[in-house]
């Protein structure tokens, strides 16, 4: 890439908002394996040309339009946060044909969470059980999603926990003791969960939707109402209500010793933000 195409991606850069240049800033430090993130323009200069396509890649992507809805009444997201997570996302949508992953969600509500001024602490490992990041003081749990069938009115998590003990588990009494053991302890970990929904518009499959999605942990505490009677399968699936209606439907699953949350409402959760933007 010849030097006046080098000042153009400097010029192009120049047009990005706080966030998004910020961001472009430590991906080509990253991509040229730098420690030096104070200056893109020396950054530019010494990049190769491969390195230089995904930076452009990267702000292109950036200068892309981006529609976006917060819910008004979100105690997560702020100005702040919206610029970082927006950023995140066309970043990651410059090089990569696929939704964000679990670890880069994590990483860009991380970074978002501390762009809003919030205190953010990491899980000590990533085999920390139930939590991911603590914000505030209160442990997170995230979660990502992209399958292919993902119901526009329920949310769906594939793997609560894994449960080695459900392959043991040979009398009703057994599945509901470790049961209410498990969610005893998944409910002193955790204080909020937090999903990143990611799908296409059938109409128009171009269309990356996100939604950020807070399930209520009062949903998950709707389990203590269970009792034994409920555990008589092999591999129970159980509905559980509460005076609002539906809560979730509980799943021990034998053939992947997991357990695995069903149907719970959307319209029971708190939707914090949607994003659409062209792939």
């Amino acid at each position: 890439m010849n030097s006046a195409a080098r000042e153009e991606l400097i010029d192009t850069i120049d047009q990005l908002d706080d966030h998004q240049a910020h961001l472009v800033q430590q991906v080509a430090a990253q991509i040229h394996g730098s420690l030096n993130v104070s200056d893109t323009y020396d950054l530019i200069t010494q990049c190769t040309d491969a390195q230089l396509r995904q930076i452009r890649n990267i702000v292109q992507s950036m200068l892309r339009p981006i529609t976006e809805f917060i819910d008004p009444n979100s105690n997560l997201i702020g100005s702040a946060f919206s610029a970082e997570f927006k950023a995140r996302l066309q970043a990651h949508h410059g090089t990569h044909t696929t939704p964000l992953d679990r670890l880069a969600f994590e990483n860009a509500l991380a970074a978002s969470c501390i762009a809003e001024g919030m205190t953010v602490e990491m899980a000590p490992s990533k085999t920390t059980r139930f939590w991911d990041l603590r914000v505030d003081g209160e442990q997170f749990s995230a979660k990502s999603t992209s399958a292919r069938d993902i119901k526009p009115h329920e949310l769906h998590i594939s793997k609560l926990s894994e449960a080695a003990w459900i392959q043991d588990c040979r009398s009703a009494r057994m599945r509901y003791e470790r049961t209410m053991g498990l969610f005893e302890e998944f409910l002193d970990a955790v204080q909020r969960w937090i999903v990143l929904r990611a799908f296409r518009l059938k109409n128009d499959p171009t269309m990356q939707v996100y939604e950020l999605v807070e399930i209520p942990m009062s949903l998950f505490a709707t389990v203590d109402q269970l009792n034994v009677q409920d555990f008589s399968s092999d591999a129970p699936r159980i509905d559980i209500h509460d005076d609002y209606g539906m809560a979730l439907q509980l799943c021990l699953d034998r053939s992947d010793s997991k357990i695995t949350i069903k149907k719970i409402p959307k319209d029971r959760c708190i939707v914090h933000g949607t994003w659409g933007l062209e792939v």
